[in-house]
């Protein structure tokens, strides 16, 4: 009957302790014969069990219930918020009606690498504030937290207390006074940057400690990471494959060094759980490590626990149609969509297309979802419309604009096609004629001298009637062309000297080697069209270049070769894998006689070539 109510996020430890202190009966066994039926009950600060029979001795009539004390007086929503349903079911109940033997184990505490604090920590304008309203001491959950040290609420680090967490006496529950926990030791965080931090990850645990978030299994969490990484270019979209070291360093940059060690998830050293927790999920990780990922990632805990989530860069389907020339226009009628990635930067591309032959493109990022990126296909729709618009005698810029497309596009589309228009016919006809009676008023004008008199009206038939403006010009003057004879012999050892000079620009050129080939020889040399048209008539050069351009083969074995001396200059070991790396050859690539030696062998054979 003595049994206090518990208050606002108070450990069932600190309640017990206060029973203690109301009875006081000095014997711990008596205590937790009174308690729990049983005096060999250990005083467990964060997981403690035989809470059932705790709520089974209570008076009739009392509203604590065991899942109230589970749920608001232990560390059990924090630990048990990333575990699989059957997991987190497990540890609550050997915590509600079991020996408590198994409960450490099942919810991951000992396989954490995240350890707790030697003493009760305690916040002391908490403490002072809880004298002045109740009149008494209690241990607060959120204090108790492994590898927290803030008290969010008032901005102070949190003090260490005189009371072990711990006791020698495993049966014994320690109640906080102002003996073991003074209240003149205030010490405020002055970096805001850090107590910024320490607030986006204390807000997550109090969350995790008050609100009931659904158990999820370990694959719910690792689509949320996938699609994150994703979406924030973390991680290849077809692959799915993360970019480990930028993950690290941005990580480690928005965070930073001091802040991750204060929460004992440094990444430093060989030990990286981030790598771990961004991979397939084959085992639980810390809460706190949970959050601190969430928090980077930009992902609410309503988001994490209520959306099943998947990288969806476009939103739900259907999307809307983009064809102006069809009915349904800027209408979501849209359900074929092809995601890819852009070669160039990696970008993730929609590519949506519409059952009325409109074939789009979009980046994904895009804000404004009536933004095309190209157009792959107009489809029979729009081509129609297009001819339409043309038969009433539309220009094409006209039509552009009404059809959203460039007016060479326009023109494009309708070349070839029967356009009917009088208008058009009458424009057509008056334009001949006037060309006709210019070249009857000067019979001995060229077309070009022609064209100066009227440039419009030449301009105008050129892009609309050229092949009857060529067949009703003035024939071009026959020009007298002079045979000059070329000296082959002589432009065949002029052109070899400037191929042995490129030849040897490029050898002799820094950085990765280039293969010598006859595009790259005659562009370095300024001779490409001798080399292309008129090889024949260059037999010394011929032979040469057949002497001295490399087959795929012999331009490998010559970055191998260069790729080594580099290696002996920086003072690598010359293995078999770095050579070709920094040669720039895939493995499956290599020179076959080198593809199966071990690394010695590799090295004596290409010391050899």
């Amino acid at each position: 009957m003595f049994f206090p109510t518990p208050y606002p996020d108070e450990l069932l430890y600190s309640v017990c302790a206060r029973y203690r202190k109301r009875t006081g009966d000095p014997s711990p066994k008596n205590l937790l014969q009174d308690l729990f039926g049983k005096n060999n009950v250990l005083a467990s600060v964060d997981l403690p069990s035989h809470i059932g029979a705790l709520v089974a001795r209570l008076p009739v009539g009392s509203k604590i219930t065991a899942d109230r004390l589970v749920m608001e007086h232990t560390m059990y929503p924090f630990y048990s918020a990333f575990l699989p349903p059957q997991q987190a079911e497990a540890v609550f109940l050997a915590m509600v009606g079991g020996s408590g033997n198994s409960v450490y184990t099942r919810a991951g505490v000992m396989a954490s690498s995240i350890r707790s604090a030697t003493h009760f920590r305690y916040c002391p304008i908490c403490f002072q504030e809880d004298l002045a309203r109740h009149g008494e001491l209690y241990w607060h959950r959120m204090h108790q937290i492994p590898g927290w040290d803030v008290c969010v609420k008032h901005g102070t680090w949190l003090n260490d207390s005189k009371v072990a967490l711990r006791q020698t006496n495993k049966h014994v529950f320690a109640e906080p006074t102002e003996e073991n926990c003074p209240l003149n030791q205030v010490a405020y965080i002055t970096d805001s940057e850090l107590l910024s931090h320490y607030r986006s990850i204390g807000n997550g645990i109090e969350a995790l400690l008050t609100q009931r978030f659904p158990h999820r299994p370990l694959d719910w969490f690792q689509r949320h990471f996938e699609a994150k990484l994703r979406q924030k270019h973390y991680a290849s979209f077809i692959s799915g494959k993360v970019d480990q070291t930028r993950l690290r360093q941005d990580f480690v940059r928005y965070y930073g060094e001091e802040f991750l060690e204060r929460l004992q998830s440094s990444l430093r050293g060989e030990s990286n759980w981030l790598a771990s927790m961004v991979r397939k999920h084959r085992r639980s990780f810390h809460p706190l490590r949970h959050l601190l990922l969430i928090n980077f990632l930009g992902i609410s805990l309503e988001e994490m626990f209520y959306q099943d989530e998947q990288y969806k860069p476009f939103g739900d389907g259907p999307w809307i149609c983009l064809n102006p020339a069809a009915e349904h226009y800027q209408q979501k009628v849209i359900t074929d969509l092809t995601v890819s990635t852009c070669e160039k930067n990696k970008g993730v591309i929609g590519t949506f297309s519409c059952s009325c032959g409109f074939v789009y493109t979009r980046r994904a990022g895009e804000s404004d979802p009536n933004k095309i990126s190209r157009v792959k296909q107009y489809g029979e729709v729009w081509e129609r419309e297009c001819l339409r618009l043309a038969n009433e005698g539309l220009s094409l810029r006209e039509i552009g604009r009404r059809l959203h497309a460039d007016p060479m596009t326009v023109k494009k589309h309708i070349r070839g096609k029967e356009v009917k228009d009088g208008r058009r016919d009458l424009e057509r006809e008056r334009d001949r004629t006037e060309w006709l009676s210019l070249q009857q008023q000067h019979p001995n004008f060229s077309k070009t001298e022609l064209r100066k008199l009227n440039l419009a009206l030449y301009a105008r038939l050129y892009r609309k009637d050229r092949i009857w403006l060529n067949e009703h010009s003035p024939e071009p003057a026959q020009k007298k062309t002079r045979n000059i004879r070329v000296d082959w012999n002589q432009r065949d050892l002029e052109v070899l000297a400037k191929v042995q000079h490129a030849v040897s620009r490029i050898l002799e050129s820094d950085g990765k080697p280039k293969r010598l080939t006859v595009g790259r020889i005659g562009t370095i040399a300024g001779v490409t069209a001798l080399l292309e048209k008129h090889m024949n008539h260059l037999p010394k050069t011929k032979k040469y270049l057949e002497r001295t351009v490399e087959s795929e083969e012999q331009y490998r074995l010559r970055k191998i070769h260069w790729a080594m001396e580099e290696l002996k200059r920086q003072g690598e070991p010359l293995q078999e894998w770095k050579v070709l790396r920094k040669a720039g050859i895939r493995k499956e690539h290599a020179p076959m006689e080198f593809s199966r030696k071990r690394d010695l062998i590799f090295v004596e054979k290409l010391e050899e070539i």
